[in-house]
């Protein structure tokens, strides 16, 4: 049985899911070798328990790099910002990489981990773990194998809640530029950016260049007291023509596991974060899977660990991810801006001690756009701006919000 030695350069945050997935597999197929974390202090506990066992603690990321040459990938969980000049670092220094999604938030950045991959001839992935589930891989199968027939449109849901203290874990949440480095961090680059991903993925799927953003047009706004987005509303006619819809909020009344529904010529389907998806073909005969209970995080170390032994294709290849970045920064282009949301508009709620910004009728705003497939404000939302389309055609910079 091959045994992959890994690396981690970062442990806390979202690192500790990285670091759970990696012990869950360890001694089984993974191996962890070193890790990486700036503050001692504060992560001393798991540091102490994993070098007592023999896995070797780093505070620079290029030292661990330099003395463990035989690590079979490296594992990427650090700042949006950090994200593409740490890999291409990797990279170039002979190292395959599991990157943290977002894998970068501008055209330019991702083109040059790309160029660095096709250099380098490493391999590289991206964590956007919700390509993983069972579920999403029997449809993109079903998708290749053509019983969709053509798709017309795809449309994407997504709606959360997130309290005030969800804005403050770190230095970067909410910006937009951290220390004069991008992080554009909302909902289509964050927390949501599974959704729009998927939905980029099943277009590229169903054909060649299916997935590819030519036009975008985008409704960006913020209820929140942030720099970035909380809600947003994108518009996206791909190179083939089929027609790709986000909706996305953290201001939602509650929790609901996003979805997405694609309009095809042979049936309609829909497909949930839950793991499930659902068919309903013209000729009248449906059909349901359901995925089960699964650890997404887990899934996306096997599949590195089968893809470098034994040549399984990765779920979500660096190249691929190139249409979401590209997608995302048509949407800000598209938009102008992140417009705030009036507070007539909005509810503060203390629940338990925490603080929560709520969107009036949101939900309901976003059921009807979904199904008309319109943005906010070509429905009469009094809180919204009228926005232009944005063509991508040759479009290689991102420079917005930079004096």
């Amino acid at each position: 049985m091959n045994i992959a030695k890994v690396g981690l350069i970062g442990i806390s945050g979202f690192g500790s899911i990285h670091l759970r997935s990696i012990e869950q597999l360890q001694g089984k197929m993974v191996d962890l070798k070193a890790i990486v974390a700036t503050s001692y202090e504060k992560n001393k506990e798991v540091i102490d328990r994993l070098t007592s066992r023999g896995v070797k603690y780093y505070q620079d990321y290029r030292s661990m790099l330099e003395n463990h040459k035989d690590l079979d990938f490296v594992a990427i969980s650090t700042p949006i910002h950090l994200h593409a000049p740490m890999a291409i670092d990797a990279m170039e220094r002979g190292f395959n990489v599991l990157l943290e999604k977002p894998p970068a938030v501008t055209i330019q950045d991702i083109d040059a981990i790309i160029e660095t991959k096709k250099k380098t001839n490493r391999v590289c992935s991206v964590n956007f773990q919700n390509t993983s589930g069972k579920a999403f891989r029997r449809l993109l199968e079903y998708i290749k194998e053509g019983r969709l027939g053509k798709i017309k449109s795809i449309v994407g849901v997504g709606r959360w809640k997130r309290d005030e203290s969800y804005y403050q874990r770190n230095a970067w949440a909410g910006k937009l530029i951290v220390d004069g480095n991008y992080v554009l961090d909302g909902t289509i680059n964050n927390p949501l950016a599974h959704l729009l991903n998927n939905e980029l993925i099943i277009a590229e799927t169903s054909e060649e260049n299916g997935g590819v953003p030519q036009k975008v047009t985008a409704e960006i706004y913020h209820g929140h007291k942030i720099e970035g987005e909380d809600t947003a509303c994108v518009r996206i006619i791909t190179k083939t023509g089929i027609e790709v819809y986000f909706y996305s909020t953290l201001c939602n009344r509650e929790e609901e596991p996003p979805y997405i529904m694609i309009e095809a010529e042979k049936a309609k389907a829909y497909w949930t974060f839950a793991n499930r998806f659902k068919i309903e073909y013209i000729d009248g005969s449906a059909e349901e899977f359901d995925g089960g209970r699964e650890d997404l995080f887990v899934n996306m170390y096997i599949n590195m660990v089968e893809h470098l032994f034994e040549g399984k294709q990765l779920y979500c290849p660096l190249e691929i991810t190139r249409n979401f970045v590209l997608a995302s920064n048509g949407a800000f282009e598209s938009s102008g801006g992140v417009y705030g949301i009036p507070d007539e508009y909005l509810e503060i709620s203390n629940e338990n001690g925490k603080i929560y910004t709520y969107i009036r009728d949101i939900k309901e705003i976003i059921d009807e756009a979904a199904e008309n497939k319109k943005l906010f404000s070509e429905m009469g939302v009094p809180w919204t701006k009228k926005t232009e389309p944005f063509d991508l055609i040759n479009y290689n910079r991102f420079k917005m919000f930079v004096e």
